[in-house]
């Protein structure tokens, strides 16, 4: 639990030993089980990494998930060893929370269970599964009003919170225990179109990549793709497109919630451009700077499941010192982490 905690604040041994103030042979023996922890040594660690005594010597959980960080939407030019294990212990830690927080009718993957899933090495069809999803989803034609929600009413819970990087911007969890929640964590901080595309993006990585391939980035894209923007329904919105009409891409990026870029992509993948007219499109996104940074803003989407949890702790009487307490987390830590702002708001509530 040490090394999981340490990992997740994207910390070495050595950083640890410092703050803690103890030497790095003490900690790598912590961490080795060459040590008990306990006594001043588990305060001065537990200070240091701001979490509860009580979470470092909880008995470590059977992991038994598969967890996307090896194959998740990142910048991997900046993705580092550390930064990976930074990611991957967030991913754990939240896990540990959300089941924590969670009752036990939220926390049971009924929703999840009805999902496709592509075994071992087959070749999945992105196309087709964007498909089956909106069927199982219970979609109608046309834009995806809420990407969240939609993934959340199949029994996916899904967190926003930083993770500590810029170059990640999810990372999801699938138990092989069918009692325990699939969990897809997004990035705080992004567009609202790049949200949306993102958790689409996950969604597919969940669902076609148990283990990771090669043309996996472009698989997901294209799952996201047809998930949010079935061709069938977004062609005859795209057909007669040239230079000249950003501003119906950018009336098409509300109304649909994807980006001016991705729209233009779907226009040469649904065969509305040509390859040739791809690259116009691409010279003068550049030359509109929009290639960082689009106008026009989509909605963010938020989460409801872990949101509404709350509320009803807090109408039970629960302060967030409870609830922190019962997350295994600092109360500061629970506050920058989980959505609480509202809950005094909502529903004024002590705090003990």
């Amino acid at each position: 639990m040490v090394t999981l905690v340490r990992e997740a604040k994207g910390w070495t041994q050595r950083e640890l030993a410092v703050r803690a103030h103890l030497t790095q042979s003490t900690v790598s023996k912590v961490e080795s089980g060459l040590v008990d922890l306990r006594g001043t040594n588990l305060d001065a660690i537990a200070r240091a990494l701001d979490c509860p005594p009580a979470l470092l010597t909880f008995p470590m959980p059977e992991l038994e998930v598969d967890v996307t960080c090896l194959h998740h939407r990142r910048r991997k030019s900046k993705m580092t060893s550390l930064v990976t294990k930074k990611v991957e212990g967030v991913a754990h830690l939240t896990r540990l929370s959300v089941e924590a927080l969670l009752p036990e009718a939220v926390a049971t993957r009924t929703g999840v269970a009805r999902l496709p899933r592509v075994e071992g090495l087959d070749k999945p069809d992105p196309v087709a599964l964007a498909a089956q999803v909106r069927e199982i989803a219970g979609l109608p034609p046309g834009p995806v009003e809420n990407v969240i929600a939609t993934l959340e009413s199949l029994g996916i819970v899904v967190v926003k919170r930083a993770l500590g990087s810029t170059a990640q911007d999810a990372v999801s969890s699938w138990p092989h225990d069918t009692n325990r929640p699939a969990i897809l964590i997004v990035n705080s901080g992004l567009s609202g179109d790049r949200q949306r595309f993102t958790v689409a993006h996950e969604l597919g990585h969940m669902i076609m990549h148990r283990l990771p391939n090669e043309d996996q980035e472009r698989q997901a894209d294209l799952f996201a793709a047809s998930l949010l923007a079935p061709a069938d329904d977004i062609r005859p919105h795209l057909v007669g497109l040239t230079t000249r009409d950003f501003k119906v891409l950018l009336e098409l990026k509300l109304t649909w919630g994807v980006s001016v870029a991705a729209l233009i992509r779907r226009a040469l993948d649904t065969g509305v451009i040509s390859d040739r007219q791809y690259r116009e499109f691409q010279v003068k996104l550049n030359r509109l700077g929009w290639r960082t940074s689009e106008p026009v803003s989509v909605k963010h989407e938020e989460p409801r499941i872990l949101r509404e949890t709350l509320s009803q702790y807090a109408a039970r009487g629960l302060s967030v010192s409870d609830m922190a307490r019962l997350a295994r987390m600092s109360k500061d830590a629970f506050c920058r982490h989980f959505p609480v702002d509202e809950l005094n708001t909502v529903n004024p509530i002590s705090d003990k």
